[in-house]
């Protein structure tokens, strides 16, 4: 029987390049798949990249998921279709290609990728995890990177979201610990991504393999997992 036989489960960020190998696991293992999205463009490209992966367990949504109020919209769509929600994975946020360094920053970029990177996490966290506190076997996985504890050199608004991420999570497994809902941080370096694979290298983590993760975390066999920070994968370079 698929690991996730059963479940529903809400990949917030399903549409991005990790997200992608998050959705096509969750559906491989017999997951009942929401995917929202700001796009009708961004969903139609990841029906495009699942190739065979059965989609008839896949249900797409176009909203903000990362705002507030449509969030709640979004959750109530949600609730409406499947009646209950087990398991949310949150594979949120950007990276950063320029090369800058910390007192460099535009204040205007440094205050985007606040509102992209962190706010979204946040948001997600509110929306649904009262609906999983009191649901037996529930999960919420979240997905950061390394550079939250390894100084990355010209990576800075990326490194400190990241870092303020990690405290996040942790203090939501910390107030949530007697809870029913089984919370873990994920934290990988770089990912073969499809964008990446071009120049991508042979240690790189791809993005089927964190979806496999995120699956197993979701699973009953990953049931004694909980309060986890797992480092996943290669660390980035720090010089």
């Amino acid at each position: 029987m698929p690991k996730l036989d059963g479940i529903v489960g809400v990949i917030a960020g399903g549409t991005g390049s990790v997200g992608e190998g998050i959705v096509r696991a969750f559906l491989k293992e017999g997951a009942a798949v929401i995917v929202p999205s700001r796009s009708q463009e961004a969903i139609d490209r990841l029906l495009g990249n699942l190739g065979a992966t059965p989609r008839d367990r896949l249900t797409t949504l176009i909203g903000n998921v990362g705002d507030a109020t449509d969030a709640v919209r979004l959750r109530q769509a949600m609730l409406d279709r499947f009646g209950h929600i087990d398991a949310v994975v949150a594979s949120l946020g950007g990276t950063w290609d320029e090369q800058l360094k910390l007192i460099d920053v535009p204040i205007k970029t440094w205050r985007k990728y606040w509102e992209s990177n962190l706010t979204p996490h946040y948001v997600v966290a509110r929306t649904f995890l009262p609906l999983l506190a009191d649901r037996k076997g529930s999960s919420y996985t979240l997905l950061g990177g390394m550079s939250a504890i390894v100084p990355v050199p010209n990576y800075s608004v990326v490194g400190i979201n990241s870092a303020g991420h990690l405290m996040m999570a942790k203090v939501l497994m910390e107030e949530m610990k007697n809870a029913q809902v089984r919370i873990n941080q994920v934290m990988f370096g770089f990912v073969n991504t499809r964008a990446r694979a071009p120049y991508a290298r042979p240690e790189w983590v791809t993005a089927d393999e964190v979806g496999a993760f995120c699956a197993y975390l979701a699973s009953s066999e990953g049931a004694m997992l909980n309060g986890g920070v797992m480092q996943f994968g290669n660390r980035p370079p720090v010089s």
